[in-house]
């Protein structure tokens, strides 16, 4: 989340020493012209400009406590410190606080990953810039601990970005269960139980998402092969088939579908 660098060294200004003044005057040069230019000169070595060219590509200067400039493809250009420390100087070091950063900020550390300013978001530095990568619309947000990210994404939305094949989340509203396929969320199965999509578990023993799929109309998609459920009017037992809920058996006349421990007859 950090860089160090080390800053340029000044230029000196050598003068020859006069009789009266300390400095010889020559050609009609005020001397407070000619401290003018030294002091110019001192400053131009020290305080790298955004624009102006630079040689050594990632640099970094600090050039203000949430400010820093660094060297990209020849030439400086503005970086913010957002993380608490900002941009700090420590002897020869300069240091960038980039724990927190906003999308399409400049950055210098490929493949880095770090928080939005609101936790609901997880960024990674792709060609000099942060990018978008995951909502962390769960409980726990987008936190770093040790310089390692955790994005809580068990809370999306359908086509919402994911990482992780078969990574599940509940929808906001809790009546879907999610699945990451090649890079989006979509409808694993919908939730119509009692219990609707609800993420349980710790952090030591790990979260899941439990959906109560135990309630199913023909045609809902479902995620459990051979999975059983009750028909809403309890008249019928549906059954997971290819990814959706099929007509397995009808209840007789007197009986009604319910869902028993882990059993789904008609009763």
């Amino acid at each position: 989340m950090t860089c160090s660098l080390n800053r340029a060294s000044p230029v000196r200004l050598r003068m020859r020493r006069g009789r009266r003044f300390g400095i010889r005057i020559r050609l009609g040069i005020g001397l407070g012209g000619v401290f003018a230019c030294a002091f110019g000169i001192v400053l131009g070595g020290c305080s790298p400009k955004a624009g102006a060219s630079c040689k050594i590509e990632t640099k970094e200067s600090c050039v203000s406590e949430k400010q820093a400039l660094v060297c990209h493809d020849g030439a400086w250009e503005e970086m913010s410190c957002r993380g608490a420390m900002g941009c700090t100087k420590s002897g020869t070091e300069n240091i960038c606080d980039q724990s927190v950063a906003e999308e399409k900020d400049v950055c210098n550390l490929v493949s880095d990953f770090v928080c939005s300013g609101d936790k609901k978001s997880m960024l990674e530095c792709t060609k000099n810039r942060w990018s978008f990568v995951q909502h962390c619309f769960g409980d726990r947000a987008c936190s770093i601990d040790q310089k390692k990210v955790t994005c809580d994404n068990s809370v999306s939305n359908v086509a919402d970005a994911c990482r992780e094949e078969d990574d599940y989340a509940c929808s906001p509203d809790k009546k879907n269960a999610l699945v990451c396929r090649s890079g989006k969320f979509v409808v694993a199965s919908h939730c119509k139980g009692k219990n609707a999509c609800r993420v349980t578990g710790d952090k030591s023993a790990g979260f899941k998402v439990e959906c109560d799929d135990s309630i199913a109309m023909q045609g809902d998609p479902c995620d459990k092969e051979g999975h059983f459920a009750c028909a809403p009017d309890e008249k019928q037992i549906v059954k997971c088939v290819g990814k959706k809920f099929v007509a397995d058996d009808k209840c007789k006349a007197k009986e009604k579908c319910a869902v028993k421990g882990e059993l789904v007859g008609c009763y």
